[in-house]
């Protein structure tokens, strides 16, 4: 999810960002991960490869706040032809993925993304 008007403008959300504010509406016992925001859609049927090696498939980033969610997530991506890339928790990870950001709707490999989110921790 990002923060999107109707209008498809950024909506400025202050100190908080997209999933921070999902997290307020849905009940405290559920667990959410912030995945598949930073990733063109017509991509999702176009660019998963399951026979290339981890390293070399196209990045999707994932970040939450619970390790067993992220889980449950990274392997779906990876079952799909792409690789997981932990961008951390819901709160900071979350802003990494943000619109505007080096990584959002940038195709690049999960060994690029490495690269990418070294340069922005």
């Amino acid at each position: 999810m990002n923060p999107y008007s109707e209008n498809f403008e950024v909506i400025d959300l202050g100190n908080s960002n997209s999933s921070e504010e999902v997290l307020k509406q849905i009940p405290s016992s559920s667990h959410l991960v912030k995945a598949f925001n930073t990733i063109y859609y017509e991509h999702l049927g176009t660019r998963g490869d399951p026979n290339l090696s981890k390293e070399d498939r196209f990045a999707i980033f994932v970040a939450g706040d619970d390790s067993d969610a992220k889980t449950t997530v990274s392997k779906l991506i990876e079952d799909i032809g792409f690789a997981a890339v932990d961008t951390g928790s819901l709160r900071e990870g979350g802003r990494k993925q943000q619109p505007g950001s080096p990584i959002y709707n940038n195709p690049m490999t999960a060994k690029v993304a490495h690269e990418r989110l070294a340069e922005i921790a």
